[in-house]
C-alpha cells in the first residue's frame, strides 16, 4: 500500500490529489445546514412561510406577508404586513404569536397594515 501511496504522490498525481481534496472540501462547504439551502437564507425562506402560515389561522387576520432578517440563524429582525392588524385586538395577536414562535426579544418585530386592508 505504501508503494502505491508513494508513486501516486509523485509528479502529477500529487496536482490531482490536492483538487480532489479542494473539490470535495468546496462540496462540503455548500451542503445545506438548515432547509434547501446553505446559510440563513433558507432559514429565513423557511421560517417565513411557517409564520405566515401560523398567523393566516389567527381569527381576524387577512393577507399576511412575512421577512425575516438573520445573522447565522439568529433572528435580528422581523417585519410582518398584515390584513386585519389596524384592529388592535389583532395586531397584538399577531405580535405575540411572532414573539412566541420566533423566540426574539419583541422590539425585533414590527407589524404594518397591509394595504387595502387584505382582510378575508
Amino acid at each position: 500500500m505504501n508503494e502505491w501511496a508513494d508513486k501516486f504522490l509523485k509528479g502529477k498525481n500529487a496536482k490531482y490529489l490536492v483538487l480532489m481534496c479542494v473539490g470535495i472540501m468546496l462540496l462540503i462547504a455548500s451542503m445545506p445546514i438548515f432547509g434547501k439551502n446553505s446559510g440563513s437564507g433558507g432559514f429565513d425562506s423557511y421560517t417565513e412561510k411557517r409564520l405566515k402560515k401560523i398567523l393566516c389561522e389567527i381569527e381576524g387576520v387577512g393577507d399576511v406577508d412575512v421577512m425575516i432578517t438573520s445573522k447565522n440563524n439568529v433572528v435580528e429582525g422581523v417585519i410582518i404586513v398584515a390584513g386585519g392588524a389596524e384592529i388592535n385586538s389583532v395586531k397584538n395577536n399577531i405580535y405575540n404569536a411572532a414573539v412566541a414562535a420566533l423566540g426574539v426579544q419583541p422590539h425585533k418585530i414590527e407589524i404594518f397594515v397591509k394595504k387595502g386592508g387584505g382582510r378575508n
